[in-house]
């Protein structure tokens, strides 16, 4: 915040208590802005600058974010009454504009210098986590319109949730702005200030500012009758003021304490102390610097115990990823993965509990170094026996997934050497995603297109063959490209191939009631037919999620037909048959928003699946062996008509 344009003002000490005009002269700043969520906080934590702008000859303006017209309390006590309708709301809020026009008069502002936008009071936090592009546009149009050279805005850190959300939506207007506007300061302020330190800048008033502002404290008379003593305590010898602090890795006094990058995942260590007034559920939100251009809002709830948490998209409720929580309701470490986010240099992170209306703090903004692409060597592969690491080539098929399947692809380049991305003949904006991210990944991300769909299995394979013509490596990991699949998951199979030289590993889904209906009947039905033909069969048939040693790919680029969801059957099959050493590895199991992105048909797909099994089987029944082409329902057909 403030960077780049803005100039920075030098931060004190705290204990020093330095007049501001020490470090600036007011008549520099030719064009003053002032951002307040509601009527009274221009008067509350800026009256004593305002008066010092307009004596300097300043022009100003001052914005008022609401009208403060979802204030029932004080409006109760005044008005006597306890149900507040719309008209009353409405009433109210009108009756706090006059104050605010009032109260300005007092320091010698005009009325013409106010504008009230009329936004939901306590209603910005919502707005904020939707993504209004409104209001957006709205602070970009006015800040750009005025060109103030001093911005003076709500800080993020203050716990009333519409001075926070003010604060990160101011942030993302100035990402807005053009290049042609005017270099300016930009300082904050806070009026429900936490027990965190600060390096205040202090504003002296003089006498007869201090009573001016006394007066206009007065002028808000609504609020007077429940916080009379807290508000005329701000009429204070000097008003304190924050440069908007860069996105640190490390604050002692915020619930987010530190934020740590591992890899995809990012640790996020929280501390949960308890509040008079504040209780319910705990809420982390992350979200991204740029919220409504390509940003994203998540939620998390965190639990109080060690556990795997989902990961929701704010706006729409749907399960985008699995993050792990590790402490108890005290304090904790959250493992948010990465992947759940766009591409950013920074986030925003707030706790939030379910019930209490002030928070603990407001947002804190953290810096995230993403990994790039295509930076490493890719390696070449060793003999097994003096590779301390194999080389990892990953496979990916995609179709129809042009809004999940780059995130997928990116975060797979950073746990293999390399990554193929099939294409399988998509009719959206697929193959044009990851065209663009082989582009810029210097060779790790390679894209297979075909000009009409072929189906899952013939992706697979024409990854397999691809590899192995043209690429070295150890290990061939599949995984969907529809987020099903956490790439983070890679590492873990790698351990299993490495610890026993398995021929297969799978990612085995403990959580079978997480799944919806369709793949949970399916996934049982298939694997107690294989129990009964298999005593060595793992518990889950039908993961996309698997590695592969290079030898065992070799020998299903031989023996499998790869069609549709069948060919994954088809390849444990085969194993199983060969008595291959396959090994299992526990994996959370991940629908995002009901499955809806998969293409699977649960009748039509899974009779193929049953209809592969019965053609691979039949023959070892009645021969003893099995030809290494049957395997497709056509080839089931031909086996009876011969033996009519």
């Amino acid at each position: 915040m403030g960077t780049g344009r803005g100039a920075r003002l030098l931060a004190l000490p705290v204990a020093e208590r330095v007049s501001m005009k020490a470090l600036f002269n007011p008549a520099v700043w030719e064009r003053v802005m002032v951002l307040a969520p509601h009527p009274d906080d221009e008067t509350l934590a800026t009256a004593g600058l305002l008066q010092q702008a307009v004596t300097a000859g300043a022009a100003v303006r001052v914005l008022f974010a609401t009208d403060g017209d979802n204030n029932p309390w004080p409006q109760r006590a005044i008005e006597r009454r306890w149900r507040i309708t719309i008209a009353d709301r409405a009433r109210w809020g009108r009756r706090r504009r006059g104050e605010a026009l009032a109260a300005l008069a007092c320091l010698g502002v005009p009325a013409d210098s106010a504008r009230f936008l009329g936004y939901p009071d306590q209603g910005l936090t919502a707005l904020l986590l939707a993504g209004s592009e409104e209001l957006l546009v709205t602070l970009v149009a006015e800040i750009a319109e005025w060109r103030p050279t001093l911005l003076v805005t709500p800080s993020a850190l203050d716990r009333h949730p519409d001075h926070s959300a003010l604060a990160v939506l101011v942030r993302c207007a100035l990402a807005r702005l053009g290049p042609d506007q005017p270099r300016f300061t930009e300082i904050s302020y806070l009026v429900h200030a936490g027990p965190a330190t600060h390096n205040w800048l202090h504003l002296r008033l003089c006498t007869e500012e201090q009573a001016r502002k006394r007066a206009a404290i007065l002028c808000h008379t609504s609020q007077l009758a429940l916080s009379r003593r807290r508000f005329l305590a701000f009429a204070a010898d000097s008003e304190r003021f924050i440069t908007p602090a860069d996105p640190s890795a490390c604050d002692e006094h915020h619930p987010v304490r530190r934020a740590v990058l591992d890899g995809s995942i990012l640790r996020l260590e929280v501390v949960m102390r308890a509040r008079p007034g504040a209780f319910g559920k705990l809420t982390l939100y992350v979200a991204t610097d740029d919220l409504i251009k390509g940003g994203v809002r998540r939620a998390v709830v965190l639990p109080g115990k060690p556990a795997r948490v989902n990961v929701h998209d704010v706006v729409s409720g749907a399960v985008i990823r699995q993050a792990r929580f590790c402490g108890n309701w005290q304090r904790g470490e959250v493992l948010f993965p990465l992947s759940a986010l766009l591409p950013a240099e920074s986030v925003f992170v707030k706790l939030e509990r379910q019930f209490g209306f002030f928070d603990e703090a407001g947002w804190r903004e953290l810096p995230i170094v993403r990994p790039r692409l295509g930076i490493a060597p890719i390696p070449v592969a060793h003999p097994r026996e003096t590779r301390p690491d194999p080389v990892v080539c990953c496979v990916l098929p995609c179709y129809n997934v042009a809004t999940l399947c780059g995130e997928v692809v990116r975060e797979a380049a950073t746990y293999a050497n390399h990554v193929i991305a099939v294409n399988d003949g998509s009719t959206d904006k697929t193959g044009q995603i990851l065209d663009s991210i082989a582009a810029e990944s210097g060779g790790r991300v390679r894209v297979l297109s075909f000009a009409s769909n072929r189906g899952k299995g013939a992706a697979l394979l024409a990854g397999f063959r691809y590899a192995l013509k043209k690429l070295p490596f150890d290990v061939l990991v599949t995984l969907d490209g529809d987020c099903q699949h956490r790439p983070a998951d890679i590492p873990r199979l790698l351990r299993a191939w490495k610890d026993g030289g398995a021929a297969l590993i799978i990612g085995e889904r403990l959580q079978l009631e997480a799944m919806p209906l369709r793949s949970r009947l399916g996934n049982t039905l298939t694997r107690a037919l294989l129990r009964r033909l298999y005593p060595a069969s793992p518990r889950d048939t039908q993961s996309g999620l698997r590695a592969l040693d290079r030898s065992f790919v070799e020998e299903v680029v031989r023996v499998v037909k790869g069609r549709r969801y069948e060919t994954e059957l088809h390849i444990l099959l085969l194993a199983l048959d060969q008595q291959q050493q396959i090994r299992t590895v526990p994996i959370p199991t991940v629908y995002l928003d009901g499955n809806r992105s998969s293409h699977f048909r649960p009748v039509i797909d899974s009779l193929r699946i049953y209809w592969a099994l019965l053609g691979w089987r039949l023959p070892v029944l009645h021969t003893g062996s099995f030809p290494q082409e049957t395997f497709w329902a056509e080839d089931v057909r031909k086996y009876f008509l011969t033996k009519r």
